[in-house]
């Protein structure tokens, strides 16, 4: 069975510091978005963050070295040059 990694997104916040001013969204896998002038933008970066698949896992040793593999001319073509 795959593993299923669910995000927890966090609503919009508004941060207001002194040197900082805008909306973000923080999410339980790290990411954090810049700050942002209304909320409607974070929460579009939000869904655009958990609408991008996670990134493949290596395939391994055997898999690249098929992989090359399949690259290379067959021996009789090899051969002749």
């Amino acid at each position: 069975m795959a593993d299923a990694v669910e995000h927890n997104m966090e609503a919009p916040y508004l941060v207001t510091d002194t040197r900082r001013r805008g909306w973000g969204v923080a999410c339980s896998c790290g990411f954090r978005s810049p700050l942002f002038d209304t909320r409607e933008e974070a929460q579009t970066a939000a869904t655009d963050h958990l609408e991008v698949p996670p990134p493949e896992e290596p395939k391994g040793y055997f898999a690249r070295r098929r992989a090359k593999k399949q690259q290379r001319p067959d021996w009789m073509e090899r051969r002749k040059g």
